[in-house]
């Protein structure tokens, strides 16, 4: 009896040693490409959002990748762009696969199909030299008939085991088959896990000040990589290390990574990093006959300028509207306001004063928002079709903190409002030279943009002292102090977007240059 328990003893440590100790099986996967998400229908040859960065991609123009019927009816679906090859002269290639040493090889792929496809149609080709072509076959066929069509997950059985492996997709006949989530593995593939998409902390929004940004993901270990420039994350150039500085408006991409596990969908966000100090775009935009709504802009903190959308042929920025009754444009100030300077003009009519006619404006000041005081009623007679009349204003509540334009009424005709200025009332009984609130036409502007080796600056009316050039994460690479010249040589500075500020006295304006 004793001898008994010491023989099942011995045989529990052994198992119990062998439950501790044994190692986790980990599967070997030596390609594996879900095609990512792509923001259209995009030629193979063009194509960006590779997963695997190691193996050349190639076809015959004609493939592309694409964002319907997304793999979402199986279970390993990756989702997002898939290859449609539906012509007997498409095909698409994957060249340079290194498989050497291994053997037992399978390739997995999702297929979908149409009802009365089984499969057979589908060609894959195997290849040591890209010459000489072996077809393999699927391991099982697929349903056909009526309700068996969409996704299904498949597998292709004798792939070499080579260090130049080439694989080939093509369609035998007329017909849709769509292609995603490939994998070469060793052996039987077991499921794959999707690394969970990045999260922004602040998520993306309209900011007063530079946000200092972090990115995560819920997937333990997972690699990300970002982009400032709205780009996909392909070419996993930026790798995320650490907390991001965001100091201009830009468009955040990140995919994340991890081991045997497919990519994560692309995570978005744009910030908007209105600079208090500057001459900055609204986060709207005022198109002709748009503007029937309430307008609110808030001055904030030593605010110097906004100016209005930029949707005019000329780059002007206006306040356009024809919708008497519905449509003002109401300015909150932090500051007491001392004179009021704009300039509205009639259009529709051109030179025909008749085209514009019943037109009643006002302008008016309040102290809390609510209840308007009247500066002054304006009518058909007292604005130039055609040409901007300005008027100027005293205001002599200085607890006004709003204003306010409307159009009360009109006949025929819209009413443009242009170039405010409010300045700042002292206490000393005369106007600031302090600007509460400027709103102008933006005139500054690059050419060419993109550029290649070179730009040049329209300054329009600005006096521009400085101009300083910033890379995509703020840092500054080059400054022009007092320009004189027209013309600015970027040739030596890498290629990618960077941000041309300048300095002028009525603030700074920022634009966005692409180098290509």
């Amino acid at each position: 009896m004793k001898e008994n328990s010491f023989f099942l003893n011995i045989v529990y440590t052994m198992m119990l040693c062998l439950t501790v100790f044994s190692p986790t099986f980990s599967q070997t996967i030596l390609y594996a490409e879900n095609f990512g998400t792509p923001t259209a229908n995009t030629l193979i040859q063009n194509y960006t959002g590779w997963q695997n960065r190691t193996v050349i991609y190639t076809g015959d123009g004609t493939c592309d990748v694409r964002t319907s019927s997304a793999s979402n009816s199986y279970g390993l679906a990756s989702g997002g762009g898939n290859v449609m090859i539906n012509d007997t002269v498409k095909w698409f290639m994957i060249s340079g696969l290194n498989t050497a040493g291994y053997s037992d090889l399978s390739l997995y792929c999702g297929l979908r199909k149409t009802n009365a496809e089984n499969g057979s149609n589908f060609v894959v080709e195997v290849s040591e030299d890209s010459l000489v072509w072996t077809r393999v076959f699927l391991s099982d066929t697929m349903p056909s008939g009526t309700g068996t069509s969409g996704w299904r997950r498949v597998r292709y059985l004798n792939i070499p085991s080579t260090g130049n492996l080439h694989i080939r997709f093509s369609n035998l006949a007329h017909v849709d088959y769509r292609l995603d989530d490939i994998a070469i593995v060793v052996g039987e593939e077991t499921v794959l896990e999707t690394v969970a998409k990045p999260t922004f902390s602040p998520g993306g929004g309209t900011y007063y000040e530079p946000k200092t940004v972090t990115i995560t993901s819920a997937t333990p270990g997972a690699v990300i990589y970002y982009t400032f420039d709205n780009s996909a994350p392909a070419d996993r150039a930026n790798q995320y290390m650490g907390p991001l500085t965001i100091n201009s408006s830009v468009t955040l991409k990140a995919i994340a990574t991890g081991a045997n596990m497919y990519d994560s969908e692309v995570a978005t966000a744009t910030y908007t990093i209105l600079d208090t100090n500057s001459l900055v775009e609204l986060p709207f935009d005022i198109s002709n006959n748009s503007s029937a709504t309430r307008l609110d802009i808030t001055t904030l903190h030593g605010f110097r300028g906004y100016h209005l959308g930029s949707s005019y042929a000329d780059g002007s920025a206006k306040f356009e509207t024809s919708h008497a009754g519905e449509a003002s444009l109401v300015a909150h100030l932090d500051s007491a306001p001392d004179t009021l300077v704009f300039e509205l003009k009639g259009v529709n009519g051109g030179s025909n004063p008749a085209a514009y006619e019943g037109i009643t404006f006002t302008v008016s000041y309040s102290t809390d928002g609510h209840n308007w005081t009247t500066l002054a009623t304006l009518f058909s007679d007292d604005i130039t079709v055609g040409e901007y009349t300005r008027f100027t204003y005293v205001i002599t509540d200085h607890n006004a903190r709003h204003l306010r334009w409307r159009l009360e009424s009109s006949t025929k005709g819209n009413t443009q409002l242009n170039n405010i200025k409010i300045t700042q009332y002292n206490g000393n009984g005369d106007g600031d030279s302090t600007s509460v609130a400027t709103y102008f036409p933006e005139t500054f502007s690059i050419y060419p943009n993109p550029a290649k080796t070179s730009f040049s600056v329209h300054q329009g009316r600005n006096t521009v002292r400085a101009l300083t050039l910033y890379n995509i994460i703020g840092q500054t690479v080059r400054t022009w102090n007092n320009p004189t010249q027209r013309t600015y040589n970027v040739s030596d500075l890498p290629r990618g977007t960077y941000f041309l500020k300048a300095d002028t006295p009525n603030g700074t304006i920022q634009k966005k240059l692409v180098l290509y």
